[in-house]
């Protein structure tokens, strides 16, 4: 789906907050914030062709290394979010990507994560270089990002 200025973000994860996921309150819990973004992280990396089957046979993780959330308002049971994801840098080493975790029924914006990875090998834990293929495809993929609203 592109935004108002053309990038294109790619719809990573869509789902409702469920009576199991909220707080006496009726707000989801934190740490379920995080888990919409790791599991957000593999549906982009999936985009370019990293899963995490593939990863794993070829020895190698990825590793999360720079994370910062940005929480506009706290979410209610019941209701529907999405995250449209993109990559914002990409390097030799790494990826560096941004979620945009969205309210379905209005588009605003409820939280983000700003998330930076590398890819590592099993045996010695050393980032290594991404596959050029790879690279190309997130280039591919980039956005940009004037501000977060």
């Amino acid at each position: 789906m592109a935004d108002s200025k053309g990038d294109t973000w790619i719809e990573t994860f869509r789902g409702a907050v469920l009576a199991s996921e909220y707080d006496p309150e009726s707000t989801m819990n934190s740490r379920l914030y995080i888990e919409r973004f790791d599991q957000a992280t593999w549906f982009l990396m999936h985009a370019i062709g990293l899963t995490p089957r593939a990863v794993k046979a070829e020895g190698r993780r990825i590793a999360v290394v720079r994370q910062t959330f940005q929480y506009v308002r706290e979410l209610r049971g019941g209701e529907l979010v999405t995250i449209r994801s993109g990559f914002i840098a990409v390097g030799k080493k790494h990826f560096r990507f941004l979620h945009r975790m969205l309210d379905v029924e209005s588009g605003a914006l409820i939280a983000s994560a700003d998330m930076t990875a590398v890819q590592a090998s099993l045996d010695t834990g050393k980032t290594v270089p991404l596959p050029p293929e790879k690279v190309a495809k997130a280039e591919a993929l980039a956005v940009t990002v004037d501000e977060i609203d």
